[in-house]
């Protein structure tokens, strides 16, 4: 029997809030999400530009309960028998921001404008999608090169937002526009004001749902945690997500309405790149009684209660799935990655010394067994307090190894663009959180992602094997969950087994409001979706449900 997923029209009450006062008295929301050096001027949303709020997806697939999905441009889908085909119905009564009206036109073309211009396919959509068609002005069919169960929170959610037509199809280099004046479907389009210091996006004044009530976002440009924290701290922001250490004493207790959540996030993991140019480190990585050494070195609990304060959690299985697909874990997995989570430096040091590492050149440091020597660098984002903090104590454990290591911390654009270079040998980074168990297996560990500028994608390893792409893809062929359980023990398994990267704890969302001026944030009493202002369509559902005080 074909299975599908019908979903509601419209969007929930909690989306459509009664109308306020004249919005010359609705006040800015003011939004601490993003480090920056400088604000600049492109809301380009093929290359990661200033599109937030401005360009949507067909649906929203939740980030922390996989059971929700909020429609959005689209109102509901279904999957073929033979998982190739999805077949979309579209919202009725959208407008572009410049007036002109959406339709099936718009998705067809954002799904086929990448196939002419692949540097803009970040996401591999053309890779994934054979022909797109348009049944009418409200419906399109999606045509996929392979059968996927997974297929509609891997292609109509946060990958592909959709653009329009009659504006991109004159502009021949869409990763080289430098899109100054966004036309897109979403809440926030009208630049108000830009500089390097603050820009302020207000509404579209076509926006599909007319219900809502904030008017404009306002973005203060600040490049560190203690940057942002001195202006949250007085009390001058609505919605942040930055780090905060002793929050109670240094945001809470210093201004009214200050309040946070810290939900469990994605898993933070130290990452060898086995692409490096580091010949010397190279070797290193390639040996799996390094690997696991490395492992032993890493005092997690030192991490959890110093570095990130106390905030978060661990257990992490060994490959770093987040806790929302927690179901998927394998108990044989569990067993050995317990052996190699452990902080046990004798048992680290007798790992290299079997493996033939020792200090050969007597400059204190071990070298390779073929005696050549070799020095780490560990990237992590200047900036990011609570990680360079738990890096250091990351690297204070791989010196007591004798391991020559150290921190760098590149500005944080420095540091996702060596993920595309390859230009860094190790990194403490995050493990990325998806719409399904598969599209997290797919996104961190398969081929196709390796030396790209994807966030905490496969290209924090640059590890390629073919049967975990192999069986990745398997899983994606079978609507059995059996089956499908099978294809991610062998996964779960091989990641214990290998140390392809080392998993250490669990992010928190870092999340802080203040609800003087604007009332509807989620919190832990009402978790209705993925809060943080830097993630995703999460945002569009969250700025949604938010209204100014009366």
């Amino acid at each position: 029997m074909k299975r599908s997923l019908l979903l509601a029209a419209a969007v929930s009450a909690a989306m459509t809030l009664p109308a306020t006062a004249d919005t010359n008295d609705v006040p800015n929301l003011r939004i601490l999400g993003e480090f920056s050096t400088g604000w600049v001027r492109n809301f380009n949303p093929w290359i990661g530009g200033r599109h937030n709020f401005s360009y949507e997806t067909l649906f929203a697939f939740d980030l922390l309960d996989d059971a929700k999905v909020h429609p959005w441009l689209g109102t509901e889908y279904s999957l073929s028998d033979d998982l190739k085909v999805l077949t979309v119905k579209l919202r009725e009564g959208v407008k572009w921001s410049d007036g002109e009206p959406f339709s099936a036109d718009d998705v067809v073309f954002t799904f086929e404008y990448p196939r002419n211009h692949p540097e803009i396919d970040n996401g591999g959509l053309t890779s994934k999608v054979a022909k797109i068609e348009k049944i009418d002005d409200l419906t399109v069919k999606i045509h996929l090169h392979e059968a996927n169960a997974f297929a509609a929170q891997d292609i109509i959610g946060e990958s592909t937002r959709i653009v329009p037509k009659h504006i991109w199809e004159h502009i021949d280099n869409p990763a080289g526009e430098v899109n100054a004046n966004p036309v897109a479907t979403g809440p926030f389009t009208e630049v108000q004001r830009f500089t390097p210091q603050v820009y302020v996006l207000c509404k579209n004044p076509h926006y599909w749902n007319s219900d809502l009530e904030v008017e404009c976002l306002e973005f203060p440009q600040f490049a560190s945690n203690d940057a942002a924290l001195e202006i949250m701290a007085k009390g001058e922001f609505d919605w942040g997500g930055i780090f905060i250490p002793d929050i109670e004493r240094t945001f809470v207790k210093q201004s009214p309405g200050n309040h946070y959540w810290f939900p469990s996030s994605d898993g933070v993991r130290l990452t060898f790149n086995f692409e490096t140019d580091n010949e010397g480190a190279k070797k290193a990585f390639e040996n799996l009684n390094f690997r696991k050494a490395v492992s032993l070195a890493m005092d997690r609990d030192a991490m959890m209660m110093i570095g990130a304060y106390g905030y978060v959690n661990g257990d992490n299985p060994g490959t770093n799935l987040p806790t929302g697909q927690w179901r998927w874990r394998d108990e044989q997995a569990d067993q050995h990655w317990a052996e190699l989570s452990q902080y046990d430096l004798k048992a680290a040091k007798q790992l290299l010394a079997d493996a033939g590492f020792k200090d050969s050149s007597g400059d204190g440091f071990i070298d390779n067994p073929d005696g050549s020597s070799f020095n780490i660098r560990v990237q992590v984002p200047s900036g990011w307090t609570d990680w360079v903090n738990n890096a250091a104590i990351a690297v204070e454990g791989m010196r007591l190894l004798g391991i020559n290591a150290t921190v760098v911390t590149p500005e944080v654009n420095a540091y996702s663009s060596n993920w595309e270079s390859g230009n860094f040998d190790m990194q403490f980074g995050g493990g990325s959180m998806q719409s399904s168990v598969w599209k997290f297996y797919d996104y961190t560990m398969h081929s196709r992602f390796a030396k790209t500028n994807m966030w905490w994608s496969t290209t924090s390893t640059n590890y390629t094997n073919a049967d975990l792409d192999g069986w990745i893809e398997g899983m994606s062929q079978t609507q059995d969950e059996v089956e499908q359980k099978a294809f991610a023990a062998n996964i779960e398994r091989y990641f214990a087994d290998q140390v392809v990267h080392i998993p250490l704890y669990y992010n928190g969302v870092w999340y802080q409001y203040n609800d003087t001026r604007f009332t509807g944030f989620a919190n832990a009493d009402n978790p209705f979706v993925h809060p943080a202002p830097w993630d995703g369509m999460s945002r569009m559902v969250h700025v949604m449900n938010l209204k100014p005080r009366q």
